[in-house]
């Protein structure tokens, strides 16, 4: 802590000088951030943050710590590599906002130690959210150079403010840093983040003056409500469309189910008339029949020799009673 002191002691009085006497910035008046000055730390996996900020990493890697180089009063947060590249940076929300208002983002502290090595910009989601990649985000312009001092009331510093209109009572403001090349232990330092309400932007014509601070929420609350009933009505519509619910007169189709006429088509099973031939039958009753029929066959035989040896004797008894007289005589 000593030692911070005695570095505070040294450069404070070089500091204003190498900056050319800054007009006053900092975290002036108005100011809605807390820890604008990044006064107290907290230890987070990363390293050392801001109270009150979350730091975000989106390529590349990094080491965060307090540092006593700033012109607005020590200590900065101090953003570096030793060798590597990285884009990263920290966010804040803020509350207790009026939606329809515009708000601007300012810094007051951006050096880099290669100054053409690290890009900043200024961030703000008018939503609350809090991903950088939102498209939600309104973003001020990227700075790559020289520019230690940075949105200062004099003219000549560089200046990457943004400003953009509350959607909800919540904002948050994003500080990014684009370190996209290196030359060794390249550093930034980051100071003085601050949130004003912007009065170069009109006023919205629904909030009164006097009232704006506490009949522009009840307007916020009416906007989202609205919202939400708007998609209700959207999506009732596809619930409307349960007409294709109703299409079960597919299924009642069912007349596909009617066609067990086949099954009536039993007429096969009634072809067994053609494996109960009267032949199969009639083959076992056969000999039974020829058994039969012999008896008949020797019997008409019998009657036929019978009859025929009778027909002989008349013959012969013919033959006999017709000889004639002459015949008899000579005998």
């Amino acid at each position: 802590m000593l030692l911070l002191v005695l570095l505070l002691s040294v450069l404070g009085p070089a500091l204003p000088a190498a900056a050319g006497g800054p007009g006053g910035h900092g975290c002036k008046e108005g100011n809605l951030i807390p820890n604008c000055g990044f006064d107290t730390f907290y230890s987070h996996a990363v390293g050392q943050i801001p109270n009150g900020w979350t730091p975000f990493v989106l390529a590349g890697g990094l080491a965060w710590d307090p540092s006593p180089d700033t012109y607005w009063g020590a200590p900065s947060l101090r953003m570096w590599s030793d060798g590597g590249t990285f884009v990263a940076g920290i966010f804040t929300q803020v509350g207790g906002l009026t939606p329809g208002i515009a708000y601007y983002a300012s810094m007051g502290w951006g050096g880099p130690t290669e100054p053409n090595a690290f890009g900043r910009r200024l961030g703000i989601d008018p939503t609350g959210g809090t991903d950088p990649n939102a498209g939600t985000v309104v973003w001020g312009p990227m700075l790559r150079g020289p520019g230690k001092v940075l949105n200062d009331s004099n003219p000549g510093y560089p200046n990457i403010d943004v400003s953009a209109v509350a959607r909800s009572s919540t904002v948050t403001v994003f500080v990014y840093v684009d370190h996209n090349y290196s030359t060794g232990a390249n550093q930034i330092f980051i100071d003085a983040v601050g949130l004003y309400v912007d009065s170069n932007q009109p006023a919205p014509a629904t909030a009164a003056p006097a009232v704006a601070a506490t009949s522009a929420p009840a307007q916020a609350a009416a906007r989202p409500t609205a919202r939400p009933v708007a998609t209700r009505t959207r999506t009732a519509t596809p619930t409307a469309t349960a007409v294709p619910t109703a299409t079960p007169t597919s299924t009642a189709t069912a007349t596909p189910t009617l066609t067990p006429t086949p099954t009536q088509t039993a007429t096969p099973t009634q072809t067994p008339t053609s494996t109960l031939p009267p032949r199969p039958r009639a083959t076992p009753g056969g000999p039974a029949a020829a058994v039969h029929a012999a008896p008949k066959g020797l019997l008409w035989g019998g009657l036929g020799a019978l009859g025929g040896a009778g027909l002989l004797g008349v013959v012969l008894a013919t033959a006999q009673r017709g000889e004639s007289p002459r015949r008899r005589r000579e005998r």
